[in-house]
């Protein structure tokens, strides 16, 4: 750590217009780019006056401060875990903590932090559980999800809840006091504060499943089955945009024999499955990327069910060998702005061979387009389709 006179410093970033925050009496300051999200400067002013815990489990940061904190009041006895679903936030998390110098591991030990992207958050091992829940981070279901396996049987006795959140589902609260004692629940300006004991745990091996299938198809083709998780994009149904992508390109493109495609963004799979299983005499080799661990875990499952030549990465970096890839697919999320949409055409122009075709799916082509062709690529034909417009380019 960072220490200055009668000062603790938790630095989070570099940037010479940070923000610096004061908590714990002004005895404590987090520098972070634009200030802490509420739901976590909430619970970190509040950490002094919590019981101390051997292996907490900080869950929904993306900074890591709550935890760090923590580490400076002396908790973690038995480890510190954080956890995440998000591979992007998983790489802020090890690199805030390891420019504040705190030890991390794979596996929880003394006073070693680890990093968790695990669905099975039942299995992690912590006395007290602090929960960030902010808004676009998950959906109601995957909350519940959430909380079930931190309600199960098998945590310790007395497991601590600590939970500060944008808005609490109805369902999520009642479940929360069916299974706790000592529930505190107050509203703090816009969130909401809710705390409790686990006193009568769920059984472990009853635990709602909250996994969905359901079918989709390529014309001429039997209907597939897929699987996802809670938080999947998509989850309990087919994304038709992804349809949208499959159908074209089973049209449009002429495979070669082991043709390497990239599925980027993949969801549950569905597009590369559908493709594969549709060319089998092609034998071709799918790479599934997705930054979601909901997405990571469902692909596995998919591909239990529908094996052929894949690899499963989990990332947010475009992983995967530059100039090797015959086909990329493309089917990005839209968050207000074209980064994310900027950010696969770069990958699909690093990775794909000379040559090599992007198949990229949009509600509105003008801006793919002029990204497409300011990072080198010849649109070759644009197709409508099921609402959405799939444009096909050629890396030049």
């Amino acid at each position: 750590m960072c220490y200055t006179v009668a000062m603790l410093t938790i630095s989070l970033t570099r940037h010479p217009h940070a923000r610096k925050e004061l908590f714990w009496g002004r005895t404590l300051r987090v520098v972070s780019r634009s200030g802490l999200n509420p739901t976590e400067a909430a619970l970190l002013a509040r950490l002094p006056d919590q019981p101390p815990a051997a292996r907490p489990l900080f869950l929904g940061g993306r900074t890591g401060a709550l935890a760090l904190a923590a580490r400076l009041q002396g908790w973690g006895e038995g480890g510190l875990t954080v956890h995440t679903f998000d591979a992007h936030a998983a790489g802020i998390l090890r690199r805030n903590l390891a420019e504040n110098n705190a030890p991390i591991a794979d596996a929880a030990a003394p006073n070693v932090f680890a990093v968790s992207t695990t669905l099975d958050v039942a299995a992690l091992d912590c006395d007290a559980a602090f929960w960030q829940m902010t808004k676009g981070d998950g959906t109601a279901e995957r909350d519940l999800f959430v909380l079930e396996q931190l309600l199960c049987d098998l945590g310790p006795a007395g497991r601590r809840l600590v939970i500060a959140a944008d808005a609490l589902n109805p369902t999520f609260l009642e479940r929360f006091r069916r299974a706790c004692d000592r529930v505190a629940l107050r509203r703090e300006g816009a969130l909401t504060l809710l705390s409790g004991v686990v006193a009568r745990p769920l059984a472990h091996d009853a635990l709602p499943d909250h996994r969905a299938t359901f079918e989709a198809s390529l014309k001429g083709h039997a209907p597939l089955a897929f699987t996802t998780w809670p938080g999947c994009f998509c989850h309990r149904r087919a994304d038709m945009g992804g349809l949208a992508l499959a159908e074209v390109v089973a049209e449009q493109v002429a495979f070669d024999p082991g043709d390497r495609v990239m599925d980027l963004g993949c969801g549950c799979g569905m597009v590369g499955i559908l493709l594969a299983m549709a060319f089998p005499e092609k034998g071709l080799r799918v790479d599934y990327q997705d930054s979601d661990a909901a997405a990571r875990d469902s692909v596995a499952d998919n591909l239990r069910r529908h094996p052929h030549a894949a690899r499963v990465f989990f990332s947010a970096e475009g992983e995967g060998e530059a100039g090797a890839y015959d086909l990329l697919l493309a089917n990005p999320p839209y968050f207000g702005d074209w980064r994310i949409a900027g950010f696969f055409i770069q990958t699909a122009a690093r990775l794909l061979k000379r040559g090599g075709l992007i198949a990229f799916v949009t509600k509105r082509p003008a801006k793919p387009r002029e990204l497409l062709e300011a990072n080198g690529f010849a649109l070759l034909n644009v197709f409508p389709r099921r609402g959405y417009t799939v444009l096909l380019a050629a890396r030049g």
